[in-house]
């Protein structure tokens, strides 16, 4: 089983484990909020862009139906006459760096 699953479980059963890993946690909450500030007192500057963003994501890893409702969404615009385009990190991608995937992509290696 990979260090994920394990934390992933460990986290999801809500016990010992569980209880082990809330003040990793807290420091994350922490870092969250203190980027927050930073973009809201302009410390850190939002970068604007010329096309319309959406963004679709959470902090569940794996199968709250992300990629789904991604494919629902570039199939709807598409139909509406638009080109959307997904930007993703590449889950577990073998390729690093940047990277086009057309349609002939091989998983395995653009994640």
């Amino acid at each position: 089983m990979s260090p994920e699953s394990v934390l992933r479980r460990a986290w999801a059963s809500r016990g010992p484990a569980a209880w082990a890993l809330a003040p990793l946690a807290a420091v994350f909450a922490a870092a969250v909020a203190l980027r927050r500030v930073l973009y809201r007192t302009g410390i850190l500057a939002a970068q604007r862009l010329p096309v319309p963003v959406v963004v679709v994501g959470n902090i569940a890893v794996g199968g709250t139906g992300k990629t789904p409702l991604v494919i629902w969404l570039v199939q709807a615009l598409a139909r509406r006459g638009m080109r959307p385009g997904v930007v993703s990190r590449g889950y577990k991608a073998g390729c690093g760096g940047v990277r086009e995937a057309g349609t002939r992509a091989d998983a395995a290696t653009v994640g």
